[in-house]
């Protein structure tokens, strides 16, 4: 997946989806039909953690259908480096679902119709967060 200004580190194929790793962005496109569980959903935030030492945010790419057990967003574990969550829709029965999983989350958690607009606010809260990390980053973007 190519993103302006964004360098792909890394794609992951799960059992339910693919991630697309990014130095400060994971988007997560799940499969068609999955229903994410608290188990599948901690398999995810547990990979992120091995992954990630510096603050990242997360976008939720729906382009397909699938369900979420909203309670999954009440047993993840404290994270200081999940900066936010981000959920991409141009579906009304996901968008109204994603609004549902808002009131279950206590961190940042927006939604939006493009992943331009996602990750635009995404930089507005990353990019401040990792000025007060020591993170050698020696890319260019």
């Amino acid at each position: 997946m190519n993103i302006n200004g964004k360098q792909l580190k890394d794609i992951y194929t799960f059992e339910n989806g693919k991630l697309y790793l990014y130095n400060d962005l994971i988007i997560g496109e799940i499969n068609e039909g999955v229903h994410v569980t608290i188990d599948v959903m901690l398999s995810f935030f547990h990979f992120f953690l091995e992954n990630y030492k510096v603050p990242f945010g997360y976008i939720s790419y729906r382009k397909n259908s699938y369900s979420i057990d909203p309670q999954v967003y009440k047993i993840l574990p404290k994270n200081d480096l999940l900066k936010g969550i981000a959920v991409v829709s141009d579906q009304k029965f996901s968008s109204l679902n994603a609004h549902v999983e808002k009131s279950f989350f206590e961190g940042r958690y927006e939604l939006f119709t493009t992943i331009n607009a996602a990750i635009n606010w995404l930089d507005k809260i990353v990019p401040l967060e990792n000025n007060n990390t020591n993170v050698s980053d020696n890319s260019v973007a």
